[in-house]
């Protein structure tokens, strides 16, 4: 993955040197106004990282020590971590095979008396079922914070991701279709979760230069010089998934492989493009050899080393298969049509051996 950076993203850099203010100011407003718009959250809060958004997310909505949260297996180890680190435990279920994300039947049958969220990723640019997680969620009474780090740009029928459980997350690592370099935001329309998490962001204080702190907090916040790239990276948010979009399709056109679906309520902005194979292993090394750089899908969480202490017993077949089978090939806004075809003939050659 390189960003989509240049001259734009400088220029604003530039901006914020000459003005000597580098921490919150001027662009985060900017940057806090264009993410309103896109989303239509009616709150946005600005944070250092899309791990300590899911955090920020989880605490103002009181999850904590003996609480459960209900974590697909399949997505990065980050979702589950910031459960862990607000004491509550990571309880892990199996995704869709056909899109990769948590199910609302996947989710019922994890509810116990414990359960207290619910933490749905949209994962690799679709979104999951919201109608029907928000149904379950909405019975049991458990709240749901949704994940949508990889989302920028895709929406659950008319509403975009992130804005429909009590709070969601969005990520501006470097990897993501727009980036700060590290960097997140807290999405909500609930203006008390709105108000505590910008609280605990803030040294715990509701206003920066004061000295009075009306709880204890930490410092999670944005900097003017990343809101800076951010501003400028939005901006080119519209032809980021544009050429991403075509990348994606000119894949599908060249390979014979088997790909995710998009569901009919979801839009696809492509995170990156995943294919499957019983032949993953020999691809992988065939594109390595040729100097082509591949991912495998992540690593299932209830497999993960550092939670071996939650003695996960079950299988999650859809989790472990997509690890095993699949690859993340490059759809990056500045990937040339010649370095797909090239990608391509390696991975068709592959297949005709």
């Amino acid at each position: 993955m390189i960003p989509y950076v240049g001259r734009e993203e400088e220029d604003n850099l530039k901006k914020v040197i000459e003005g000597k203010w580098l921490t919150e100011g001027p662009f985060t407003e900017q940057f806090v106004a264009q993410l309103k718009k896109i989303t239509k959250a009616e709150f946005v809060v600005p944070v250092s990282s899309g791990t300590v958004a899911i955090y920020l997310a989880l605490k103002a909505n009181g999850i904590g020590h003996g609480d459960e949260v209900i974590v697909p297996s399949m997505t990065f180890c980050a979702t589950a971590s910031a459960v862990a680190w607000t004491g509550a435990k990571p309880v892990f279920v199996d995704v869709d095979r056909f899109d990769l994300n948590i199910t609302a039947y996947s989710i019922l049958h994890a509810i116990t008396d414990r359960t207290r969220a619910v933490l749905p990723v949209h994962l690799y640019g679709r979104s999951c079922n919201m109608k029907d997680i928000l149904e379950v969620a909405g019975v049991s009474r458990i709240k749901v914070i949704e994940d949508a780090a990889q989302g920028l740009g895709v929406h659950c029928g008319k509403y975009h991701v992130g804005t429909m459980g009590d709070a969601g997350i969005l990520s501006f690592f470097a990897d993501k279709s727009v980036t700060t370099g590290e960097g997140g935001a807290v999405l909500t329309n609930n203006p008390s979760i709105y108000k505590e998490i910008r609280r605990m962001r803030n040294q715990g204080r509701d206003r920066s230069g004061a000295f009075l702190h009306e709880s204890v907090g930490m410092n999670f916040r944005l900097t003017d010089l990343q809101a800076a790239v951010g501003v400028a990276q939005l901006k080119k948010l519209p032809e980021i998934i544009r050429k991403k979009k075509i990348h994606y399709a000119r894949y599908k056109k060249k390979l014979k492989m088997q790909f995710l679906k998009t569901p009919r309520y979801s839009n696809f902005v492509p995170f990156r493009c995943n294919v499957f194979s019983d032949n993953r292993e020999e691809i992988q090394a065939s594109l390595e050899n040729c100097g082509v750089q591949t991912r495998r899908l992540f690593y299932p969480l209830h497999l993960q080393p550092c939670f071996e202490h939650l003695k996960h017993d079950k299988e999650l077949y859809a989790s472990e298969g997509a690890y095993n089978k699949g690859m993340s090939l490059p759809v990056y806004p500045g990937l040339k049509n010649e370095e797909i075809d090239y990608i391509c003939a390696i991975i068709n050659k592959v297949g005709e051996e």
